[in-house]
């Protein structure tokens, strides 16, 4: 039996059921998989594909009786130049005739595809087309087949405009514009962005003296001996390092043996004096010659004085393993290690310049210590290095001494921790998305 205008019961049925598996369609892959290869038993054809618009023209994105487009293939990138040789300015069916061809386009035909083709826009009425239904076969199209044809591709056109993000994202707007408790909510979420929060970041910090006293080398030598342990109270004038004191010893000797052959020499020509004229002339000069030995041999008896280093006062001395510094030349002025008084004590910040925040003296700052994170200790920022310097394990930083408010029986130099420093007040928004929006300017570099 055949329906009117040449359209049979089958077909009309399977058009039916073509309807109903596009309007139940959940992604537009399965859309575009139903219109290249469900559409066969609505109108009869050997190949199908879909083409859809993207930035360089109409690119294939279904093959029929495939599983996924190769876009190297042969007969995609035909298809694409074949459609993309069309005048698509009317969203209308159309036949594709091989006689408007180039060379290379009409000698590939038959090699891919068979000799009739023909083009449908994918769209609902009255919209231009997002999509184009490429179908080809051996037989020539007959009305009802264009007809069939183009009413399943409106079907497609409606079913992709329903899967559009764009539709979607606009739906839930609408949604939530018409909802009152949707709008009461998006205008909490904005009154909550807008809350002021102190700016804040997370940083390594370590208690450490103020002000320490630097045991440093008085001169170039070896170090013999560390005499005191790391972290040792010490008492003032306590030795603390001795330093290798041959070559100071040496000149001290050879600078007294001087000085006693410069007294003599003085002592032989003041007794010659009263007797030889000659003698006496020279007495000026071994008495300036006796001086300078006498000071020859106190500037040698200052530097072996100094092998020693000794505490200048009491305090704690703070250094490493002394097995470092045993049997090692320093130079003048070389740290050794520090003296400090272990009850004056800061914290010191190294703030990453990833999470660099604008910090002013006073600023509010709370140490967590890695032996006592639930009990926060409050200080102020004391200052801040201008500019950031190099960690040892290569990390650039910037300096932050702060001051603690209170004193603690634990508190200890060289204990270690997190400390929260806090700048100005910001919109909480900025305060959540800071980092998303750095990120964002360094990329695009805006």
């Amino acid at each position: 039996m055949a329906a009117e205008g040449g359209l049979d019961t089958a077909r009309l049925s399977a058009l039916f059921e073509v309807e109903h598996r596009a309007r139940g369609a959940d992604s537009p892959t399965t859309l575009r998989f139903i219109s290249v290869n469900e559409s066969r038993g609505v109108v009869d054809y050997r190949q199908a594909a879909l083409l859809e618009s993207g930035i360089r023209g109409w690119r294939v994105t279904a093959i029929s009786d495939v599983p996924a487009v190769d876009r190297n293939s042969l007969y995609a990138q035909w298809v694409e130049r074949v459609v993309g040789l069309q005048d698509l300015s009317e969203a209308s069916t159309r036949e594709v005739s091989i006689d408007n061809l180039p060379d290379w386009e009409r000698g590939v035909w038959s090699e891919v595809c068979p000799a009739r083709a023909m083009l449908v826009p994918v769209a609902a009425p009255g919209q231009t087309p997002s999509a184009w239904l490429w179908i080809a076969r051996e037989q020539a199209w007959s009305d009802a087949d264009r007809f069939l044809a183009e009413h399943v591709a409106e079907v497609f056109g409606h079913a992709f405009v329903a899967l559009s993000p764009r539709r979607r994202r606009g739906s839930l707007f609408g949604r939530l514009k018409r909802s009152s408790v949707g709008l009461l909510l998006l205008v909490l979420v904005i009154a909550a962005l807008a809350i002021p929060v102190r700016l804040s970041a997370l940083a390594p910090a370590e208690i450490v003296a103020r002000d320490p006293t630097i045991v440093a080398a008085p001169m170039e030598g070896v170090v013999e001996k560390v005499l005191v342990e790391p972290n040792a109270r010490v008492e003032k004038g306590q030795p603390l390092v001795r330093l290798q004191d041959l070559e100071a010893r040496n000149r001290f000797d050879v600078a007294n043996e001087a000085l006693k052959v410069a007294n003599a020499r003085y002592s032989k020509a003041l007794q010659e004096s009263f007797d030889d004229p000659k003698s006496r002339a020279e007495l000026a000069t071994l008495k300036a010659e006796a001086q300078l030995r006498e000071v020859e041999r106190a500037f040698a008896k200052q530097k072996l004085d100094k092998i020693v280093l000794r505490a200048e006062h009491d305090g704690l001395v703070i250094f490493n393993d002394p097995n470092d510094w045993s049997g090692r030349p320093v130079r003048t002025g070389e740290r050794i290690m520090e003296l400090a008084d272990p009850a004056s004590q800061e914290v010191r910040v190294q703030l990453p310049v990833d999470d660099a925040i604008v910090l002013e003296a006073g600023a509010p700052m709370k140490l967590f210590l890695d032996s006592r994170p639930l009990q926060p200790i409050d200080g102020k920022v004391r200052r801040v290095s201008y500019k950031p310097e190099v960690t040892p394990r290569d990390q650039m930083v910037y300096r932050v001494i702060a001051r603690l408010d209170e004193e603690r029986d634990y508190l200890r130099i060289g204990l270690r921790g997190t400390a929260k420093v806090s700048g100005s007040k910001v919109p909480l928004g900025y305060y959540i998305f800071r980092r998303p929006i750095t990120a964002l300017r360094q990329t695009l570099g805006i």
